[in-house]
């Protein structure tokens, strides 16, 4: 059953408000009612009505002032007002409509004039507003599409790159042409590289699954801190070796940690990841890792550019860097931080970008 659109009827003579307010109700509206702009403001505020019928000359709060009032509320400033006053004269009524009326009937009127304005208002709003709905439905698909073109040429370049650079060295290596045991060893080396590369983005896929379907593995396993995540780090450095960055880690904690193994492994590598990559040349990247009174701390900081306050939390959905289309300067799917807070909420934790004056500073906590 469709609900019946709500209309306020605001005006300080009773008589009017309660013969005003029959008509309308008998023509199939829900009716509430105020007798001045005052309580005409209270119940807008109450009830979000569909459309305003309001007298202008009225005591305390006239209808123009009521009116300039609720357009100073962004969830209000687009009901729409109907003026009715006795007042005839031209500036008057250019007045209410510079005030926001949608229309204007002057006393007395006609009750099917009256009924016949209001479902003209009512209609034509509900018409634009089924017609913004279509542009913006419109709009978010055109943006989805483009979103989702930006994401499988983006998986395509990830894919291919690794997998070209892991097959052609691996060919060259295999070759009879190459005698030179150590170049043949540069190249198995370079096919590795590119393999654990590879091995990433399927983990990525595959935890995005997880994270999609709510089943997350969250069963802890001893991880040994320097096995399974300092050698792991320095073997993710060495992907920035141009870069020649200083890499200081402060274990101030025991030497194992009990999480879900690859789950928090792999958060921990997108955090120091992203520390070498938006780093610069010679910069340091320090990891931190303490026990705290309910669980393990844990800090990553970097000398990069930096996260604005204001985006802090718009990086960790998923994608986001791939949205940011052709003036994103960094290759990667845009879902590390996605995945390293999801793994840490769903064990009790949480992860946030802390306000930091230099680089960028990633702080999580892990609960025993």
């Amino acid at each position: 059953m469709k609900t019946k659109q709500t209309i306020l009827v605001v005006d300080d003579d009773p008589s009017i408000l309660l013969g005003v307010k029959a008509k309308i109700k008998r023509h199939g509206y829900r009716v509430i009612t105020a007798k001045d702009g005052n309580e005409g403001i209270e119940q807008i505020k109450e009830h979000k009505p569909d459309l305003v019928l309001s007298d202008v000359m009225m005591p305390f709060l006239d209808g123009f002032e009521m009116r300039k009032i609720i357009r100073q509320y962004a969830a209000f400033a687009s009901i729409p007002f109907i003026f009715l006053t006795a007042r005839t004269e031209i500036e008057d009524r250019l007045r209410g409509f510079e005030e926001g009326a949608d229309d204007y009937i002057v006393k007395p009127f006609d009750t099917k004039e009256l009924l016949a304005r209001i479902d003209a208002v009512l209609q034509r709003v509900n018409f634009e507003q089924a017609r913004g709905r279509k542009e913006m439905k419109a709009q978010a698909e055109k943006e989805m599409e483009e979103l989702k073109h930006e994401i499988l040429q983006n998986f395509h370049h990830e894919l291919r790159t690794p997998l070209t650079n892991i097959l052609l060295p691996l060919e060259l290596a295999t070759s009879e042409k190459l005698d030179d045991p150590e170049e043949k060893l540069r190249f198995i080396r370079m096919a590795l590289s590119n393999a654990s590369r590879l091995e990433s983005l399927t983990t990525d896929l595959i935890l995005l699954s997880n994270i999609d379907q709510g089943n997350l593995n969250s069963i802890r396993q001893s991880l040994d801190i320097n096995i399974h995540l300092l050698n792991p780090i320095r073997k993710r450095l060495e992907r920035y070796g141009e870069k020649e960055l200083e890499f200081i880690s402060e274990i101030l904690s025991p030497d194992e940690i009990f999480a879900p193994r690859q789950e928090f492994t792999h958060s921990i590598l997108h955090l120091l990841d992203n520390a070498f990559k938006f780093s610069p040349k010679n910069g340091k990247v320090k990891l931190i890792i303490k026990v705290l009174e309910k669980g393990i701390g844990i800090s990553v900081q970097d000398d990069g550019p930096g996260i604005p306050p204001e985006l802090s939390e718009k990086v960790f959905e998923r994608f986001y860097q791939i949205s940011q289309g052709d003036t994103r300067a960094n290759e990667g799917l845009g879902v590390g931080l996605t995945i390293a807070r999801a793994v840490f909420e769903a064990n009790g934790g949480y992860l946030k970008i802390i306000d930091n004056k230099h680089g960028c500073c990633v702080q999580a906590v892990y609960p025993n």
